[in-house]
C-alpha cells in the first residue's frame, strides 16, 4: 500500500509539474500562411499541443527581418535561410542549444548526422527545401505548352500576362539562365556589374506584361483566374491548388531550391519559456513529423530518415516522395538558391530591382478577399 501511495504521489507531481510548464502556456509561431500553414496545424502544430497542453498560435509572415523589429514578436520564426544568416550577423536571433534540442536517441547516437549537409546552423535549423518555380494555365496553351524557363520570357510563341512577386529574388537568377548562361556560373555572373545588366535587359523584353503579388496565394489565383497565363509561386502552393481542380502545370525547368529554417528572435524569456521553445523545435524535427507533413504538401525534409518515411498522399493515393523539389526527376536543371550571396547581396539588389521597377511602374496584383 506505501508502494502505491508513493507511486500515486509520483503521478501527481508529474502531472503538476507538466501542467505548470506547459498547461498555461502559449507559442506564437511566425509562418506563412495558406496551404502551408494548413499542413503545418495537421501534422505539426495539433499534435504538439495535444502532447504538451501548449496552445499554439500563428502570426502571419511574409519574409525579411521587419518582424524582429516589430511590437508583436512572435516566439518562433519559420524564416527562409537567407533571411536566417542576415538575422544571425545581426545578432537578433538566438544561437540554439543544440543539446537541448538534438537529443540522442536508439537509432541516431549522433542526431546530426542524420540532417543533410549545411541544416544545422548557429542560429537555426533547416527543416524543409522547397521550390520557387513557375507555373502556367493550361488552358490558355491548348497546343504547344511552355517547358523551359526562357519559354517564359518568350512573349510571341507563349503571349500574355506573366505574375512575378514583387522582390528582387529568383527573377535575376531566370533571366540570366533565358540568356542562356549555364546555372552553376549564375551567381558568379550576379556578382558583376555585367551580370546585373544582362539580367535586367532580359527583364526589360516582358516588363510591359508583368502582374506583380506581394502574397504568394495570388499566384495560383492569378492562374485560376485567367488575369495571367504563367506565374512565379511556390511548388506546395500550386500543387494545393492542383489538388483543389486548379488547371495549373508546373515547370520544373530551373525551379530555384532554397530551404526554411526554425529560428527564436532575441527576448528575454523565464526559463520554463526557453524550455518550452526548445522542445517545440525538438518535437516538429522529429523525422515522424517531419515526414507527416511531406505526405500533406510536397516540401522536402532536411533528416534522410524523414525521407525515407514519405508515403502516399492520405487522399490521392499517390507517392509524396516523387512530387518533392529534390526528386531526381525533377533535378536535371535545377538551381538551389545561394544564401550567403543572397545575405550579402540584399541592400544591393533592393536598390538596383526598386530603380528598375521606378522607370516606369507597373500595375500590381489586387488582393483577393
Amino acid at each position: 500500500m506505501k508502494a502505491f501511495n508513493h507511486f500515486f504521489i509520483f503521478l501527481l507531481c508529474s502531472y503538476f509539474s507538466t501542467t505548470l510548464l506547459y498547461g498555461q502556456s502559449e507559442l506564437t509561431i511566425a509562418t506563412w500562411g495558406g496551404s502551408y500553414e494548413n499542413a503545418q496545424q495537421t501534422a505539426l502544430f495539433q499534435p504538439f499541443e495535444v502532447a504538451t497542453g501548449t496552445l499554439v498560435n500563428t502570426q502571419k509572415y511574409s519574409g525579411d527581418l521587419a518582424i524582429l523589429n516589430s511590437d508583436l514578436l512572435p516566439d518562433i520564426i519559420d524564416m527562409t535561410l537567407g533571411d536566417a544568416l542576415i538575422a544571425c550577423d545581426k545578432k537578433l536571433i538566438h544561437k540554439l542549444d543544440y543539446k537541448q534540442i538534438l537529443i540522442k536517441d536508439k537509432k541516431h547516437e549522433n542526431p546530426k548526422s542524420d540532417f543533410v549537409k549545411h541544416s544545422i546552423l548557429p542560429c537555426g535549423i533547416a527543416h524543409l527545401s522547397y521550390s520557387t518555380l513557375i507555373a502556367y494555365d493550361e488552358r490558355e496553351f491548348t497546343g504547344e505548352k511552355p517547358q523551359t524557363i526562357s519559354d517564359f520570357f518568350d512573349i510571341k510563341r507563349f503571349p500574355g500576362k506573366r505574375a512575378l512577386n514583387k522582390s528582387p529574388s529568383d527573377i535575376l537568377e531566370w533571366a540570366l539562365i533565358a540568356e542562356g548562361v549555364p546555372i552553376d556560373q549564375i551567381y558568379d555572373l550576379l556578382s558583376t556589374e555585367r551580370g546585373m545588366r544582362i539580367a535586367f535587359r532580359r527583364l526589360d523584353s516582358i516588363r510591359d506584361e508583368i502582374i506583380w503579388w506581394d502574397n504568394p496565394r495570388q499566384a495560383a489565383s492569378l492562374l485560376s483566374t485567367g488575369k495571367a497565363v504563367m506565374a512565379s509561386g511556390y511548388n506546395g502552393r500550386f500543387f494545393s491548388a492542383q489538388l483543389d481542380g486548379a488547371p495549373i502545370t508546373m515547370i520544373w525547368d530551373a525551379q530555384i531550391i532554397d530551404w526554411n529554417v526554425w529560428v527564436i528572435p532575441k527576448q528575454k524569456d523565464s526559463n520554463s519559456k526557453t524550455v518550452l521553445k526548445n522542445n517545440f523545435i525538438r518535437f516538429v524535427i522529429k523525422a515522424e513529423n517531419m515526414a507527416k507533413l511531406a505526405e500533406i504538401i510536397p516540401y522536402g525534409p532536411s533528416r534522410k530518415s524523414a525521407l525515407r518515411r514519405i508515403g502516399l498522399h492520405a487522399e490521392q493515393g499517390f507517392s509524396m516522395r516523387d512530387q518533392l523539389p529534390t526528386a531526381t526527376h525533377h533535378l536535371d536543371r535545377a538551381l538551389f538558391r545561394d544564401a550567403n550571396w543572397y545575405a550579402n547581396t540584399q541592400n544591393l539588389r533592393k536598390t538596383r530591382f526598386w530603380d528598375w521597377l521606378n522607370q516606369n511602374k507597373m500595375g500590381d496584383a489586387k488582393e483577393d478577399n
